[in-house]
C-alpha cells in the first residue's frame, strides 16, 4: 500500500497487523464478555472490596480541606470587611482632635484606640482620634491667644473637668464656639485631709471654710489644739476644676439666702488670700505636702480641696493611704465637676471632623465604655464604684447650681486674677444726680463700689470720703475690712454708708476737698 493510500479495512484485523501494543498486550481468540487471557480463554473477575485504609484516607483529606477551606472563608471574611473599609477611605484618613482634663486622659485615650479600629468611614475618609491632656487654662488661653504647639491642632471635642471651664471659653471667645455639651461622667469636689481633722469638720460646711481659713487659731477651737487655722490649699492645675466649683460653693453660701452667689466672692477672697504658699499650683504638690507631713498638726497644709477621682488615685498609690489621707464632703448641694464633652465648632474644623468628633462623643456613652471610666473612680449611674479605703463613694445631695455662665466665669476669674490687698479711700461725690439708665449716676456709682468691695481680700484697707458739692468729710475711716468697727466688720459698715449715700446738686470737687481726701 502506498505512503498515503487509505488503510484497508481488513488490517487492522491482521494478527500481523502491527498497532503500536507490545506483543503480550495483543489477545487472540474469542471475547465471551470476561477478560482476556495469555490462552483463547476469558475469566470473568469477581467483586473486590475497598480497603478500610482507603476510607479513612479518604476522609482525612476531606476534613482537613475542609477545615483549610473554612479558616480561609473565616480569615477572608475579616480580612475583607478591613479590605472594604480601607478602599471606601479612598480620601486617606479625617484627624480628629481631642483635649481632656488629664485625669481623663488615659481613659479616653484608650477608648480611642478602640474607637479608632471599628469606626466607619466618614465620607471617603478614615476616622482617627488622637487625644491629649491639658489643664483648662492652657485651653482657654490657646484660644484666646496662640494655640500651644505641644498640643497639636486645636480640637474638635473638648472634656475638660467641669462645665465651668465651658463657661470660661464662651466668656473669651463667644457662645457661638460650643455646638454642644453634656456630662460625661462626674466627681463631687471635696476636701482631702488627714484623718484626725474629718471629726473636727463635723458641723463645718462651704460657708464657715472662709473664717477657718483666716483665723489663725480656728483648729484649736474645733479640739485641736495646735493646728491653728485650716490651711486649704487650691490647687489649680491638674485637679479637675475642683478649685473652681470650692470657689462656687464658698461664695454660694456665703451670699445671703436669695442673694446671688456674686455677693459671696468677697468670702472667695479670704479663703483664697489665706491659702498656703506653695512651690507652684499642681494638686500633686499640695497633695504631697499633707501626706509626707511628719506631724499633721505642724503641717503647711491640712486641707486640699480636690475630686473624688484624684483622691481615690492618690490613695490608690499609697500602702497604707488611711492613716495619712481621708476625705470630708461638706454638706448642702455638691460641688461637682461633671467633665462635659464639649463638641466645638469654628472655621479650623471641617464638617468630617465635626461629624467623627459627635460619633466618638456618642461611642463613650455606650455602657461598655462608661464601665472603663467607673474603674478609674469616675461616678457612673448603674456602675459599681471601685473599692477604696479613703473614698467610699457615698451618696450625694443634688448638684449646685450657681447660676448662668457669665456669674460662674465671674467666680472662676478670682482665682485666676485674684485681687491683690490694696489700701485704698474710695472718695466719693454725692453731686451725681444725672438719671443714667432710670437711676441715678451716683446709686449706679455705688452698687459698682459694692460690688468690687465683695471681691476684695479681708485684709484690704479700706476707707471712705463723701463729698456734697460744699464740703467733704471722712464716712469710715480706712483699715482692714475684716477689722471690727462699731460692732460690725468694716466691710458690712462700708456697705451700709455707700446706701446711704442720696445724690445732692452740689457743684464740683474743690482742689481743698481733694487736698483733704489724700492727707487723711
Amino acid at each position: 500500500m502506498g505512503r498515503h493510500s487509505l488503510p484497508d479495512p481488513e488490517e487492522s484485523r491482521s494478527p500481523d497487523s502491527n498497532d503500536g501494543l507490545p506483543a503480550a498486550s495483543r489477545h487472540g481468540g474469542d471475547w465471551e464478555g470476561g477478560e482476556w487471557t495469555g490462552s483463547h480463554r476469558a475469566v470473568v473477575p469477581g467483586r473486590r472490596g475497598v480497603s478500610v485504609g482507603v476510607i479513612v484516607a479518604l476522609v482525612s483529606v476531606v476534613v482537613v480541606v475542609g477545615a483549610v477551606i473554612l479558616w480561609r472563608f473565616f480569615g477572608d471574611a475579616l480580612s475583607d470587611r478591613s479590605g472594604v473599609a480601607a478602599a471606601r477611605c479612598v480620601d486617606g484618613e479625617v484627624a480628629v482632635a481631642v483635649i481632656t482634663d488629664p485625669a481623663i486622659t488615659e481613659a479616653v485615650a484608650a477608648l480611642a484606640e478602640r474607637y479608632n479600629q471599628t469606626a466607619a468611614p466618614v465620607g471617603d475618609r478614615c476616622v482617627k482620634v488622637t487625644v491629649e491632656g491639658a489643664d483648662s487654662d492652657r485651653v482657654v488661653n490657646g484660644f484666646t491667644d496662640q494655640w500651644p504647639a505641644d498640643l497639636g491642632e486645636r480640637p474638635a471635642l473638648w472634656i475638660p473637668g467641669s462645665s465651668v471651664s465651658e463657661a470660661r471659653l464662651e466668656a473669651a471667645v463667644g457662645t457661638e464656639t460650643v455646638s454642644d455639651s453634656r456630662s460625661l461622667v462626674t466627681s463631687p469636689v471635696l476636701l482631702a485631709v488627714s484623718p484626725q481633722l474629718v471629726g473636727a469638720l463635723g458641723e463645718q460646711n462651704w460657708g464657715t471654710l472662709p473664717r477657718l481659713q483666716a483665723d489663725p487659731a480656728a483648729l484649736d477651737g474645733l479640739g485641736l489644739p495646735g493646728w491653728g487655722g485650716l490651711r486649704l490649699a487650691l490647687p489649680l492645675t491638674e485637679n479637675s476644676d475642683a478649685a473652681y466649683l470650692a470657689a462656687e460653693a464658698v461664695a454660694a453660701a456665703a451670699a445671703p439666702a436669695g442673694a446671688p452667689a456674686s455677693v459671696g466672692l468677697g468670702a472667695v477672697s479670704t479663703v483664697l488670700g489665706s491659702a498656703p504658699e506653695l512651690a507652684d499650683t499642681n494638686a500633686d504638690t499640695a497633695l504631697n505636702v499633707l501626706v509626707d507631713a511628719t506631724d499633721p498638726a505642724t503641717a503647711p497644709v491640712h486641707a486640699v480641696a480636690t475630686t473624688e477621682q484624684r483622691l481615690f488615685q492618690r490613695a490608690s498609690s499609697l500602702p497604707d493611704a488611711k492613716s495619712t489621707l481621708a476625705a470630708w464632703l461638706p454638706p448642702g448641694p455638691t460641688a461637682m465637676a461633671d467633665f462635659p464633652t464639649v463638641l466645638l465648632d469654628g472655621d479650623w474644623l471641617t464638617q468630617e471632623q465635626i461629624t467623627a468628633a459627635s460619633e466618638f462623643a456618642r461611642f463613650m456613652r455606650k455602657p461598655e465604655q462608661l464601665g472603663e471610666l467607673a474603674k478609674a473612680g469616675f461616678r457612673v449611674d448603674g456602675d459599681t464604684p471601685p473599692a477604696s479605703d479613703v473614698v467610699d463613694f457615698g451618696p450625694l445631695s443634688a448638684p449646685l447650681n450657681i447660676g448662668d455662665n457669665a456669674l460662674r466665669a465671674t467666680i472662676a476669674e478670682t482665682l485666676t486674677a485674684p485681687v491683690a490687698s490694696p489700701a485704698v479711700t474710695i472718695m466719693l461725690d454725692q453731686s451725681m444726680p444725672t438719671d443714667d439708665g432710670g437711676r441715678s449716676r451716683l446709686t449706679n456709682v455705688v452698687d459698682a463700689l459694692k460690688a468690687r468691695l465683695q471681691v476684695l481680700p479681708a485684709d484690704s484697707a479700706v476707707g471712705l470720703w463723701t463729698f456734697d458739692g460744699v464740703q467733704g468729710r471722712s464716712a469710715i475711716t480706712s483699715g482692714p475690712l475684716s477689722e471690727p468697727l462699731d460692732g460690725q466688720p468694716r466691710s458690712d459698715a462700708l456697705t451700709a454708708a455707700l446706701d446711704a449715700q442720696t445724690a445732692s446738686g452740689g457743684g464740683a470737687v474743690s482742689f481743698t476737698t481733694l487736698r483733704l481726701a489724700y492727707t487723711d
